[in-house]
């Protein structure tokens, strides 16, 4: 499979611009909107000083964060390696920039400016198809020249031939000989741009091959030793959200995931089915306490000699009348309430007078109720509350990678000087537009909004009902379908289902919905939260309607399937519900940094809105060409 990709010579980079400017006439861009620039990085001080020149394009990255921070798939990777964006998906909502770790994606909330007049050939018939209003933009890596066999601009363009294009898979391509040539003539070896991110790159660098160390005193340039090798891994510690290869042949089929689940509930079913003792068919009336508990569904739950089933052992029992009166009318936990209609009190008390007077015999006890103890409310609510903070714990690291791949810590100092009080402002209202409303997707289709609010809104509505349970009845006694407390998660969960019904069928009809990196987690995420729905109600309905056997094993598989999906949850499209609007809040703070004027570096270079990612690209690749290199450095721009 062809890799496309770049290699820039920083020795042969005179920071000309020419590819600057042929990318701008190759892609016919509106004013401050640059594919393609060159920093212009000074280090160092009088007399020690030295000039480095960078260009930078987007990286068309194996593991592409822009590409997974998208929420509407409109980012997605070619089998060549390109990484495109389709101008007619985007809606605009910013996750994207502040995702790639490289500012090389461009999106802004102002009217395009423009060189020509609409009514020019150019822009009318070329320019303005290509370019939508609104949405984000980067390099394609001119895939419309590439498709026809030709060369990037930008590469056509460089009068010193910096830039090498070709198939990196290709050992006998124009790239990987000139790699190859470059180790061994000069001991240079590529390196990636800011690897610590994960991203993986298909452009890569070479470093200059001499320590710029002019002096007027009459020092000359000393040579520089063979560039240190970056590290092909990734830095260790935080890791890439789903990080993986993002090769196409890696992928599972979509179904595999839901068919495996759906085998294992089969087999649980089964297995709870052959375990379970039912009641007799009849309930005609009988006349010794023994027929009387065998004819109640009581039998099917705590075994057909009361000492347990799925349910507690009831041989021997020590409550008074009144308490298991009030437990068998009320309901407790999966029990559900049984009305005098179900079973007068007459019978209740000849049960009641049947168990109590057994004497149990823990030789009796069926395995079943043991499995079943553990998983009553208390060890539940236990379990989920560590399963609940390691999903929180994972989330958290995850959301430090994407805060780092946006240039967090770069981008702090300058919102200090803006002021802590306006971020914030800019955030909760970034949280509470863009992440709670979805205004983006409100504004490009009101039906997609819609059906994107169910699952939304409904999974929200059954998280609330859940809190809402733990406080108002935390024994999880039964209660009738019209009480708040069951009508809230029953209508979230139709919400959800109505959703989860939209989302397969779009993606069955969308040809354009495998994005080329994501598409087997989405449908894991999918399938997960499917079965929890489904399990969920069958669990409520079956023990309305008496099928206790069916109960146990439904309610396990439900508990398991949450468990997998909270767990997996910062891993896949579940993790857009927090990383989406974290990332669109730090995009517009980024452009309000830009607006404010308080770093002239965000203002005067190409595209506002990047400064800070352009100064961690030089601070990477000026450690790539000296490890041991620790002067001060600044970027110029020539406005």
């Amino acid at each position: 499979m062809a890799r496309l990709a770049m290699l820039i010579d920083l020795t042969r980079c005179i920071g000309c611009d020419a590819c600057t400017v042929a990318c701008k006439q190759e892609n016919g861009t509106p004013q401050d909107v640059f594919f393609a620039r060159v920093l212009n990085v000074e280090q160092g001080a009088y007399p020690n000083v030295k000039r480095v020149y960078i260009p930078v394009l987007c990286n068309h990255c194996e593991n592409p964060a822009c590409l997974k921070a998208c929420p509407n798939k409109a980012i997605f990777r070619r089998d060549d390696g390109i990484v495109l964006i389709d101008q007619d998906r985007c809606r605009g909502t910013g996750a994207c920039v502040s995702a790639c770790p490289y500012g090389n994606i461009i999106l802004s909330d102002r009217e395009d400016r423009w060189y020509l007049p609409d009514d020019r050939p150019y822009e009318r018939d070329y320019v303005r198809p290509r370019l939508n209003a609104g949405v984000a933009r980067k390099c394609t890596l001119c895939a419309h020249r590439v498709d026809e066999g030709l060369e990037p601009a930008c590469v056509v363009a460089c009068p010193t031939t910096a830039r090498i294009f070709g198939d990196k898979d290709d050992p006998g391509s124009k790239i990987s000989r000139y790699i190859a040539e470059q180790e061994a003539q000069t001991g240079r070896t590529p390196f990636q741009l800011v690897p610590e991110a994960g991203t993986d790159p298909a452009n890569v660098y070479l470093a200059t091959m001499a320590q710029q160390q002019s002096s007027t005193l009459g020092g000359a340039a000393e040579p520089l030793i063979a560039a240190q090798r970056m590290p092909e891994e990734p830095a260790a510690g935080l890791e890439p959200l789903g990080s993986g290869t993002g090769r196409r042949d890696d992928r599972q089929p979509a179904g595999v995931g839901l068919k495996a689940l759906v085998a294992a509930g089969l087999l649980l079913l089964s297995l709870g089915g052959a375990r379970a003792q039912t009641a007799p068919a009849s309930a005609a009336s009988v006349e010794t306490p023994e027929e009387v508990w065998s004819s109640t569904a009581c039998a099917g739950c705590h075994g057909a000699n009361a000492h347990g089933g799925f349910g507690p052992p009831l041989a021997g029992t020590t409550l008074s009348y009144t308490k298991f009166l009030n437990l068998v009318r009320g309901g407790k936990g999966m029990m559900p309430a049984t009305s005098p209609a179900e079973l007068p009190d007459g019978e209740l008390r000849t049960l009641y007078d049947h168990v109590h007077g057994m004497k149990l015999d823990p030789s009796l006890v069926p395995f079943s109720y043991k499995v079943a103890g553990l998983f009553s409310t208390h060890n539940v609510g236990i379990a989920f509350a560590f399963i609940g903070l390691l999903s929180v714990l994972l989330s958290l690291k995850v959301l430090a990678y994407w805060l780092h791949a946006a240039g967090w810590r770069e981008l702090r100092p300058r919102i200090a000087r803006m002021g802590w009080g306006r971020a914030l402002g800019i955030a909760v209202k970034a949280l509470i537009v863009d992440g709670l409303l979805v205004a983006s997707l409100w504004k490009k289709s009101r039906f997609r909004w819609a059906m994107h609010g169910l699952l939304l809104y409904g999974f929200l509505a059954l998280g609330l009902a859940d809190i809402l349970m733990s406080i108002f009845n935390p024994t999880r006694g039964s209660l009738p379908h019209s009480h708040p407390l069951k009508l809230l998660p029953n209508l979230g969960g139709v919400a959800v289902l109505i959703g989860i019904v939209y989302v397969r069928i779009r993606y069955k009809r969308d040809e354009y919905i495998d994005n080329g990196l994501t598409l087997g987690r989405d449908y894991l995420f999918l399938n997960l939260l499917t079965i929890t729905i489904l399990t969920g109600f069958l669990t409520q309905d079956l023990g309305a309607l008496g099928a206790i056997q069916w109960v146990l094993p439904l309610y396990m598989l439900h508990l398991a399937t949450v468990a997998v999906l909270l767990v997996s949850a910062p891993f896949t499209r579940f993790s857009h519900v927090f990383l989406v609007p974290v990332l669109v809040a730090l995009t517009k703070i980024t452009q309000a940094v830009a607006e404010s004027g308080v770093d002239l570096g965000f203002c005067n270079e190409p595209s506002p809105g990047r400064h800070h990612k352009s100064e961690r690209i030089a601070a990477s690749v000026l450690q790539s060409i000296d490890p041991n290199t620790k002067a001060p450095f600044r970027l110029r721009y020539y406005p």
